[in-house]
């Protein structure tokens, strides 16, 4: 029995003395809860019972991450805007908050689009249907994703967070004629064939023309200011006819045609085109 006692000992000394050696820093804790209040030296959390919330919230000298733990997460850059957000290169992570969602989860499939309330500048987010899941016309979102460029030349967040704040009333769309679409470009951004004006790609917009065209996915319209404005019909039925004319409200976007970039108009629903 000595001898069972004195070995045990010493591999508890051994241990602690391995222990003791070793250096330690955890420098992250969590707060776990129910409903209600919980609370430390320097958090309170109001909480719900299986709070669906996910997201981050910051403060002078903290980032709060909310959901499930994830392991480290890098640090997105805070943009003041969405127009700040165009002017960084591809592959910045960055955080845009309260903006407003143009278009719908089920307008389009795979993304959608956000924009200033003031309607200086919007942006595409490409993201799954899951990820966008509740996203109305209205919803004030905060965003967070990496800058990208489409094949087409247009600048996109990707690989987004996206968190619903509330519901607001959905902006209206900017009216221009046919050659202001796409206007002039932006350091990092597409510039569209003949382009004049203010760089206006992923904004809410309107215009209006008879129908010269409708060539399989796309309507052609042109009110005589400049070229031919491609509208995408996909998916929509009931199209006007040759010679018709029309208001169309979408999201000015581009496409490629050969090696031009061109204005590329793109309604949310067959309503958005009107007599």
């Amino acid at each position: 029995m000595r001898m069972v006692g004195l070995l045990a000992a010493t591999v508890f000394l051994a241990s602690v003395a391995c222990v003791a050696a070793l250096s330690y820093n955890i420098d992250w804790y969590s707060i776990n809860s129910g409903g209600g209040v919980a609370s430390s030296a320097s958090y309170t959390l109001n909480a719900t019972v299986g709070q669906p919330v996910a997201g981050f919230s910051t403060s002078s000298g903290n980032l709060h991450w909310i959901g499930f733990w994830a392991g480290d997460l890098p640090v997105p850059t805070a943009v003041s805007s969405i127009s700040a957000a165009k002017l960084l290169v591809d592959g910045t992570y960055v955080s845009i908050a309260g903006q407003l969602a143009t278009t719908a989860a089920t307008d389009f499939t795979g993304f959608f689009y956000i924009e200033e309330r003031d309607r200086h500048s919007g942006i595409r987010v490409a993201a799954s249907d899951a990820a966008i899941a509740g996203v109305a016309r209205g919803s004030v979102v905060n965003v967070i994703g990496t800058m990208g460029t489409t094949d087409s030349g247009e600048r996109q967040l990707t690989g987004p967070m996206v968190v619903l704040v509330y519901s607001d009333t959905p902006l209206g769309p900017l009216g221009m004629p046919n050659r202001s679409l796409g206007g002039g470009s932006l350091p990092f951004g597409p510039a569209v064939k003949n382009g004049v004006g203010l760089n206006n790609v992923g904004l809410l917009v309107s215009t209006w023309g008879y129908v010269s065209a409708i060539s399989g996915s796309d309507m052609l319209i042109t009110d005589g200011s400049g070229d031919n404005v491609r509208v995408s019909v996909a998916g929509l039925a009931n199209l006007p006819s040759q010679g018709d004319y029309v208001t169309v409200i979408g999201i000015s976007s581009v496409t490629k045609f050969g090696a031009d970039t061109l204005p590329y108009l793109l309604p949310r629903t067959r309503s958005d085109i009107q007599p």
